[in-house]
């Protein structure tokens, strides 16, 4: 029914309005004409305290026409009071005075009267040329603890007309001014809603065509603009993924193109005899050594693209991670000794143990070891220690050397980033380690967190800090 969300708020908001403004007129109206109704009969019933004992005395001396002469004088004073005519009847229901003697009084109207009720009602009533219908009050006149007659006011449909017509004119008019300006409220707060949402769906087209530097104004802080600002964070996150991807196929695209060439060139040279008999080991070596970078960055990308599938399970199971930690150190013995690092490590105690995937939990130690080795200068120690804090079993892995730029730190564990963008081979990596890192502790719901100070104007100590749950 409407293409847009601005048509719909708009006529949604439209109809609400109209509704509301329907029943609260509808409301208004009865509630005006009880209350003129309402007045009438407190005016009615005020001129009738007067009227009663002028009543009672005249029927008790009927033929003091001095009396009679003041008690209808008194009538037509009321009458003009309260703007009605005035008809009063004895105990048997005859007229006994009036002030319009065209008024008759309806027999249902008098029985009910002489029963001792107040009647309210509308009767028809001939006029000149033509009858009028109007409104009629029944006032008992009692005397004593007897009913001895009842005056009845009849109001001209006129007076009762004009008086809720100037209400009614006053309230339509107020509700009129106050839905046009509800109106206008109305088509300002639609299009203010819409128009961010519109510039959203444009900046969405633009990304879709693979343009990443669109971005939605942000103006207030109501939903929609948190939407616009979540937005624009994830245009953020999309363009540095992006940037990181191109970053990750041209790194890849070398890491993979360097040793392949290197490969293919020695084993043509070992083929057609370019390379001595006796210098065929020493480029096996490196062809082996090749071989192994393309074999390691393989196992990294299909760890990653398995470890963000759905189906990827953990084997979670209670271990000692002091052993765990003793296993991969002895695994990086070799790179220690080759730069002559000193290993400096802590354990709170003997056996620390704690539920994780012990192949998961060692590949990370493993990944944050060999990054302390490579990134730490020559000489220098590595530190790594082992210790409960708060219900929880935390492990520091700590190295001194180049560090981390204060600027890296925040992407330190995207897929792809790389702090260092040499291509030196002692630093290569596609930079999934981390990531890779990052997202084994995500899935055990711990955390891992980095930092790097200065320790003293030649180096940088840099630690990694990851927490584990407690067996």
């Amino acid at each position: 029914m409407f293409k847009t969300i601005f048509q719909r708020l708009f006529w949604t908001s439209t109809a609400i309005i109209f509704f509301v403004v329907a029943t609260v007129s509808i409301s208004m109206f009865g509630l005006l004409n009880k209350y003129v109704m309402d007045e009438r009969l407190n005016s009615a019933r005020k001129a009738s305290n007067s009227i009663e004992y002028l009543t009672a005395a005249i029927a008790m001396d009927e033929f003091d026409s001095r009396n009679r002469r003041l008690y209808e004088s008194m009538l037509s004073s009321w009458s003009l009071m309260v703007e009605a005519d005035i008809s009063v009847i004895n105990g048997s229901g005859t007229v006994f005075a009036a002030t319009n003697t065209r008024h008759s009084v309806p027999d249902k109207y008098v029985e009910g009267v002489l029963g001792g009720e107040l009647v309210r009602g509308s009767v028809n009533m001939p006029d000149v040329n033509m009858s009028r219908r109007m409104y009629v009050i029944g006032i008992p006149i009692h005397y004593g603890d007897a009913v001895i007659g009842g005056i009845f006011y009849f109001y001209p449909p006129g007076i009762m007309k004009s008086t809720v017509r100037e209400f009614s004119a006053m309230i339509f008019i107020s509700l009129l001014v106050a839905m046009f300006i509800s109106l206008c409220l109305v088509f300002v707060e639609s299009r203010h809603i819409c128009r961010p949402l519109k510039e959203i769906n444009n900046a969405v087209l633009e990304m879709a065509s693979g343009k990443f530097d669109k971005r939605v104004k942000v103006s207030t802080g109501d939903e929609i603009s948190q939407l616009a600002s979540s937005f624009n964070y994830m245009a953020d996150s999309l363009k540095h993924l992006e940037e990181m991807r191109a970053s990750f196929i041209s790194d890849i695209s070398h890491e993979l193109r360097t040793p392949m060439t290197s490969i293919s060139g020695f084993v043509q040279g070992i083929i057609d005899g370019t390379i001595p008999k006796d210098k065929e080991k020493e480029y096996l070596s490196i062809v082996l050594e090749e071989s192994t970078r393309l074999a390691r960055l393989t196992n990294e990308m299909f760890e990653m693209t398995k470890m963000t599938s759905p189906e990827y399970k953990l084997s979670v199971k209670k271990f000692d991670i002091n052993e765990a930690v003793r296993l991969c150190i002895i695994s990086a013995e070799q790179k220690i000794d080759n730069k002559g690092l000193q290993l400096d490590v802590w354990f709170e105690n003997d056996i620390i143990n704690v539920l994780a995937d012990p192949d998961a939990i060692k590949r990370v130690i493993i990944n944050l070891l060999d990054n302390a080795i490579k990134f730490s200068y020559e000489g220098e120690t590595v530190t790594i220690r082992v210790y409960e804090r708060n219900k929880r079993v935390n492990v520091d892995i700590i190295n001194y050397g180049i560090g981390i730029n204060e600027e890296d730190l925040p992407h330190i564990f995207d897929r792809f980033y790389k702090t260092d963008k040499s291509r030196g081979r002692d630093k290569s990596g596609a930079g999934l380690g981390l990531s890779y890192v990052k997202n084994i502790l995500n899935l055990h719901s711990q955390k891992i967190t980095v930092s790097s100070v200065q320790a003293d104007k030649n180096k940088m100590k840099t630690t990694f800090a990851f927490t584990l749950e407690k067996a």
